[in-house]
């Protein structure tokens, strides 16, 4: 509320400067006219002329001034009301200068200086002067426009030279506005009225944009014109054209003149850079403000993203709670492990359990992807192939083709989404007839065998199907088949993490990992996984892995 009487009191005292500025000018004006018999002279024609070519002279700079300002900044912001402004103080300035130059006693300007001519071409800057700004208020002030301003101009020469020839060498077309020795004529009179009333109907247009707008220039221009139309009431009195009268007319003017200037230069030039820093300030505050705030969300990230670390650390945790220890030995085969994610989460799996009293089973799984997504399939692969979740009938009779097929329809019955799929592996050891019977899921890194004696064999004989969300298209058929070891072979099964190529940078070569196995074939299985993690761990030292690494080794 306090804010709306204080723009009121500043309405107020606006519209009190132009009731000021008339009643000042009136006050003046009427002092003038008291005083008359006392201050009225008539100067002498060396004095006159002095004071009023400079008088004039100055009118004229600010006019071109005001011509200058408004003609270039119309096509920076292409307000339509400034191609009237242009145009008029162009045509004003010059014909105020030919009024000056043409002024009785002046030098001879191309033809011999008179008052007829010198008051044709006031009479004539006045007119369009007054009807020019009547346009101009009556241009909406947010009018734009896009039209050539050079059209314009070319238009306001032409009409500035044709005025001059016309007034300059045909003088008589034009009827007497001072008769020497009697005064003024009627015509200048009335014409001098017809300036004022014009200037006081565009006093209402711009008093208009100021109760819109609330801008105070449009008030200072309207006190301009008030001043002007003072002007216009000086020259319908005087009665010499080197009289008080005269002088206090040319005051008037110069007065008027400033005021339109300082009103459109504030609007055109300086209030632009009065908003740019404003803007800039503003810009500084928000810059100010913003680091805060920056500041404040980094902080409330931070919180956040270590919550989620702690978070993923603790997943991280329960995930491998669910693998076996790295370290086993069922029934005398023995088994090492190792379990590398790339990210805190995998979406690589393995389990290895005793299946009955002389079977051992064993899987590797990867899921397609990492992290979070990946690892909650590790969940199903823990809820379905664990030994505790297998069916009875596959217990009593072991076999990994129906393991996989079993795991392949109850895939098919939850509501996993279609672009997720399972590779794996799954085996099944005899400790008895030392016949390790296997299937492939889709796995693309096929476990490697590495005999006592060094050769290396390859377990390809089985070729599987992804586990996916094919179901409702066809039931795909699993082969297992067998392979018999000896004592003291191993072989290997791992995810593609271990060898695959990503954006030229491999983990272990598959020709090195084959290596590996064989010269490390006589050493044990901690001293083979010591060895392997060590290449694995130099070739991932300056660019990470991209993949989960995961394998475990058994050893008949």
């Amino acid at each position: 509320m306090l804010s709306i009487k204080e723009n009121k009191r500043k309405l107020d005292f606006n519209y009190i400067y132009i009731f000021f500025t008339a009643v000042s000018s009136l006050v003046v004006f009427k002092i003038v006219g008291l005083l008359d018999i006392i201050i009225y002279k008539i100067l002498g024609t060396d004095l006159f002329l002095g004071y009023h070519t400079l008088l004039e002279f100055s009118s004229i700079v600010i006019s071109f001034i005001l011509f200058t300002i408004t003609y270039y900044t119309y096509n920076k912001n292409h307000r339509a009301r400034l191609l009237v402004f242009f145009t008029v103080f162009f045509v004003t300035g010059c014909l105020d200068f030919f009024h000056t130059m043409s002024y009785n006693g002046m030098p001879i300007f191309f033809t011999e200086s008179s008052i007829p001519k010198a008051t044709t071409f006031w009479m004539l800057s006045r007119l369009i002067l007054g009807f020019g700004l009547l346009i101009s208020g009556m241009v909406p002030y947010n009018l734009k426009s896009y039209l050539p301003r050079r059209y314009f101009l070319i238009a306001s020469i032409v009409a500035v030279w044709g005025f001059f020839y016309i007034v300059t060498y045909q003088t008589e077309w034009f009827p007497p506005l001072f008769i020497e020795g009697q005064g003024l004529t009627n015509l200048k009179i009335l014409l001098e009225y017809v300036v004022m009333t014009v200037f006081g109907i565009t006093v209402f247009f711009y008093v208009q944009d100021y109760r819109i707008t609330h801008n105070k220039i449009f008030i200072i221009f309207a006190t301009g014109l008030i001043v002007g139309i003072f002007t216009e009431a000086a020259f319908t009195i005087y009665k010499s054209v080197y009289d008080t009268y005269n002088l206090l007319g040319h005051i008037y003017k110069i007065l008027s003149s400033f005021l339109l200037f300082r009103a459109i230069f504030i609007y055109n030039l300086d209030d632009p850079y009065i908003e740019l820093e404003k803007a800039r300030e503003q810009i500084k505050l928000y810059a100010k403000n913003l680091e805060k705030i920056v500041e404040r969300r980094t902080a409330e990230v931070q919180r956040v993203n270590e919550k989620m670390m702690e978070e993923l650390e603790y997943a991280k945790r329960i995930q491998q709670s669910l693998l076996p220890p790295k370290e086993l030995n069922i029934y005398g085969t023995q088994f090492v492990s190792q379990y590398i994610p790339c990210e805190k989460l995998s979406g690589d799996f393995y389990h290895i359990h005793a299946v009955d009293e002389e079977n051992i089973g064993m899987f590797i799984a990867d899921v397609a992807g990492h992290g979070i997504s990946a690892a909650m399939m590790t969940l199903f692969a823990d809820r379905v192939m664990k030994p505790s979740k297998i069916p009875s009938r596959f217990v009593n009779n072991p076999s990994p083709n129906k393991m996989i097929k079993h795991i392949y329809m109850e895939f098919n019955k939850s509501d996993f989404p279609n672009e997720m799929h399972i590779v794996m592996f799954y085996a099944i050891y005899n400790k008895n007839t030392k016949v390790l019977t296997y299937c492939s899921g889709g796995m693309n890194s096929l476990p490697i065998l590495v005999r006592k004696n060094g050769e290396i064999d390859i377990l390809d004989k089985s070729i599987g199907f992804p586990i996916c969300k094919f179901g409702d298209l066809f039931e795909p058929d699993f082969q297992k088949a067998e392979v018999r070891l000896e004592k003291g072979d191993r072989v290997l099964f791992y995810t593609d993490g271990l060898t695959e190529d990503y954006r030229d940078h491999v983990p272990v070569a598959l020709e090195d990992l084959q290596q590996i196995l064989i010269e490390n074939r006589d050493h044990s299985l901690e001293t083979l996984n010591k060895v392997l993690l060590d290449e694995i761990r130099i070739k991932t030292k300056d660019i990470p892995n991209e993949d989960d690494i995961t394998y475990f080794i058994m050893e008949a």
